[in-house]
This record gives C-alpha cells, sequence and structure tokens, in this order.
C-alpha cells in the first residue's frame, strides 16, 4: 500500500507548536506519515485563501504517490470536512475529534469575533457534509465527549458517518484522550479506508 499521510489540523487557540505538535509527531509509530498543519483560526487571512493553500498541499501529497487522511479537531473538524468535499479521490479517509460540524449559526459571538475564517470553514462544512454521497460518509469517523462544554454532541454527529462516543468529559479533555489514546483506533480506520481509495 502507498503511503499514508496524516495531516492534523487542530482548533482554535492552538499554534501547533506545543503538546497537540509533540503528540501528532508520535503518530509515525503506527506506520503513517503524520503532519500538522495549521490554520491560523485567529488571523485575517481570508479561509477561502487558507483552504487554497491547504488543498494544494493535498495535490502535492497525492502526486507523490502517497495518500491522504484527514483529522480534525474542534473548529479543525469543518476544516477537513470542507478538503474531503474537495477531493475525494485523493482523501482516502475523514476523523473529527469533538467537532464543529453542524448548526454554524449557533457559534458563539467572541469566536465569530476573533476568529472569522473559522466561521467561514463552518458554514461552508454544513455545505460539504451535504453534498458527500452515502459510501464517502462511511469514510468519515466522528469522536465525540460524553459532556462537552463547548461543542455538544448533536454538533459533531453526522449522518451515515461513524458516529463514537468518548467516555470523556470536557472539550480540551475529549480532544487529548483521543489524540493520543484514541490515536491506534482511528489510525487503523483510516488504514482501512486508505485501501479502498483507488
Amino acid at each position: 500500500m502507498k503511503q499514508l499521510h496524516i495531516i492534523y489540523i487542530p482548533g482554535i487557540g492552538d499554534d501547533g507548536s506545543g503538546f497537540q505538535s509533540k503528540v501528532v509527531k508520535a503518530w509515525r509509530w503506527w506506520g503513517v506519515e503524520p503532519e500538522l498543519w495549521r490554520m491560523n483560526w485567529a488571523d485575517e487571512r481570508p479561509w477561502e485563501q487558507k483552504f487554497e493553500e491547504f488543498l494544494g498541499h493535498i495535490d502535492d501529497l497525492a502526486s507523490q504517490g502517497k495518500k491522504v487522511g484527514l483529522v480534525g479537531a474542534s473548529a479543525g473538524a469543518s476544516a477537513v470536512i470542507n478538503a474531503y468535499k474537495a477531493r475525494p479521490n485523493e482523501v482516502c479517509g475523514t476523523v473529527t475529534i469533538a467537532g464543529k460540524i453542524n448548526r454554524p449559526q449557533n457559534i458563539r459571538k467572541r469566536y465569530r469575533r476573533n476568529n472569522p475564517s473559522f466561521v467561514a470553514s463552518a458554514y461552508a462544512g454544513e455545505k460539504s457534509l451535504a453534498g458527500l454521497t452515502a459510501p464517502q460518509r462511511r469514510k468519515i469517523l466522528s469522536l465525540y465527549g460524553l459532556l462537552d462544554e463547548i461543542i455538544v454532541k448533536k454538533d459533531s454527529k453526522m449522518p451515515g458517518a461513524y458516529n463514537r462516543l468518548s467516555p470523556s468529559i470536557g472539550h480540551g479533555i475529549t480532544i487529548a484522550t483521543q489524540i493520543i489514546f484514541g490515536a491506534p483506533f482511528f489510525i487503523r480506520f483510516l488504514k482501512r479506508t486508505a485501501k479502498n481509495l483507488q
């Protein structure tokens, strides 16, 4: 099988230089090529520009003969859903963790004010999800906590996808436990979906 390259997109407030970056690098022990991609949600660059750059990166990886799996946490979940819809032949599968997928109109005012590209991605993500076929949705794994003070379960669940409840409490705790202890599970999921990518 071609090399599986997994791109992880963190949520708001993570610049990719600390804890999550170190954890993602450790995923290589499960036989994949991991990478953290920063969306820089709080800067002034428009979502469309960031998204085109991200799609270009996926295209570059595909041109190198690599299969690409996507993992998005919190705000990063909408980004990976958008990318999967835009590149269904290059992206083998998608995982979301405590992701804001549904009801973008309920994003809190302070997030709207400080992270405009996230808001644009969230609205686009709702449309992208609606455009995915049933077989495409079976290549999505959504992981979410028992209780989340920021993103409720119904905003993470996706009809037709594999929706899995984590026995964790708290938004940050759910993300942390999944990218550490849940990594073997969702990496196996992406490896299975990669086998079916032509």
